[in-house]
């Protein structure tokens, strides 16, 4: 029995050891076949010595490359910077629709139709919940391709975002219907959904950094033994593989602003059949853009020649939208600058009050958001906007403004008094949101 060992050029995934493996494995007599991604090796026992030409002539079509000795990295820096300049492309977009105030033409409400949850969910699937799941998704695909095969039809590819989104769907669906029956008896703690956030934001960095070829980080690779992987990878076992769909299903639990304002008016409707409808309709709004963000990067992992580079356009993709979401479920780049400015207004309050101001005042609290939430004020009259916190803001609806009126997000604290100043210049409606633009309420100016 001859011992062997190669190095390899171009792994990029789990994927990539269980084809090296298997094709291996096929050649008459190989024994014994193991390919690490982590080390870039490959070793094998045979009967028969296996030459370096023998490999690079089976793998060519495939993007590997084999050598006794170790290859030199180049081109390590020219590829993270396409890599970074075609992320930050990418970036640009997103943050250009996200500053759109798409969310603002979004106001929902217990009577509000179907369609209009559909396209509220539409609104979420291209912001918060592209940052959130989408990036979750992305950070996943590679995996799944590993658990269906990869290299095979597109529709075969696409079976675990299928899978995904149908399990959100259902999740969903169940969620609303139990909403609109226990009304607020039923409810995901703040500190739970918080501690959810930040497990799945550091899981996805640490996939994140991998992609971007990070090699200290792949001591945290969670991988399936061999034994039961090279089972996974066996075509005859594809079916009744449901771990997308169980992901899916419980992406409920990592709710961002939107999702909170639907279960909110979920509540409201104190009705299964109409609760169920409400979620559903979000869900499947949601869908089309996350399932797009899916698709794209099965295809794109799928192939030899461009999976490489994808990777590490998706790694920064995924490191911003983790900073990103972060920043805006925890407040991390405005918290002090805001808190100071909230005790600075605290402490003036009720000092200076122009006497020709129109007062309009709210109560925050975690249960029942801003009552009341809906105001009348005149036009070029200067109004004063104060909104009591009975209890701390949480996650994503931390904040609170009035886009067009008053366009700095304060922060929503136990104990305090947040007080907006601002005298409109026009008259129509304007929605009261929270940072990410979830909309909570609405000042009607009129003449």
């Amino acid at each position: 029995m001859v011992n062997q060992k190669f190095y390899i050029k171009g792994m990029h995934c789990a994927s990539c050891e269980l084809l090296i493996e298997q094709k291996m494995l096929e050649i008459k007599g190989v024994e014994f076949a193991d390919a690490s991604m982590a080390t870039n090796v490959l070793r094998i026992s045979s009967r028969d010595k296996i030459t370096v030409e023998m490999l690079n002539k089976m793998f060519g079509k495939d993007g590997y490359e084999f050598s006794e000795r170790p290859f030199t990295q180049t081109g390590q820096g020219q590829q993270l910077f396409e890599a970074a300049f075609t992320a930050a492309f990418a970036i640009i977009v997103f943050l250009a629709l996200s500053k759109m105030g798409l969310s603002s033409f979004a106001s929902i409400g217990s009577s509000s139709s179907l369609g209009a949850f559909f396209v509220f969910g539409l609104i979420a699937g291209v912001s918060t919940c592209a940052a959130l799941v989408g990036g979750l998704v992305l950070s996943l695909s590679k995996q799944w391709l590993d658990l269906y095969g990869g290299n095979r039809s597109n529709f075969h590819n696409s079976k675990p975002h299928l899978l995904f989104n149908a399990g959100r769907l259902a999740s969903y669906a169940i969620v609303g219907g139990l909403l609109g029956f226990l009304g607020e008896k039923i409810k995901i703690s703040a500190a739970f959904s918080s501690f959810l956030i930040l497990f799945v934001s550091i899981a996805m960095l640490v996939l994140a950094l991998q992609m971007l070829g990070i090699k200290w980080f792949d001591r945290f690779r969670i991988a399936m033994p061999k034994s039961l992987s090279g089972q996974v990878a066996n075509k005859k076992n594809h079916t009744g593989i449901l771990t997308p769909f169980i992901v899916g299903f419980f992406t409920f639990l990592l709710p961002c602003g939107f999702t909170l304002a639907a279960e909110g008016i979920a509540v409201l409707s104190g009705n299964p059949l109409k609760g169920s409808l409400i979620m559903f309709s979000f869900a499947l709004g949601t869908a089309i853009p996350l399932l797009a963000i899916g698709l794209s990067s099965a295809k794109l992992i799928a192939s030899p020649k461009t999976s490489e580079k994808f990777l590490k356009v998706a790694g920064i993709l995924i490191i911003f939208f983790v900073l990103y979401n972060l920043n805006f479920q925890f407040g991390l780049t405005n918290y002090l600058a805001a808190k100071e400015q909230a005790v600075d207004q605290t402490s003036q309050s009720g000092t200076g009050v122009d006497k020709d101001a129109q007062l309009i005042k709210a109560v925050y609290s975690q249960s029942n958001d801003i009552q009341p939430s809906t105001f009348e004020v005149k036009v070029n009259q200067p109004v004063r906007f104060e909104v009591a916190a009975l209890d701390d803001g949480t996650g994503c609806m931390s904040t609170i403004m009035v886009p067009g009126l008053f366009n700095d997000p304060q922060p929503l604290r136990k104990g305090q008094t947040i007080v907006m100043e601002f005298t409109p210049q026009k008259t129509g409606t304007f929605q009261i949101t929270c940072a990410m633009g979830v909309p909570r309420g609405s000042i009607n100016v009129v003449n």
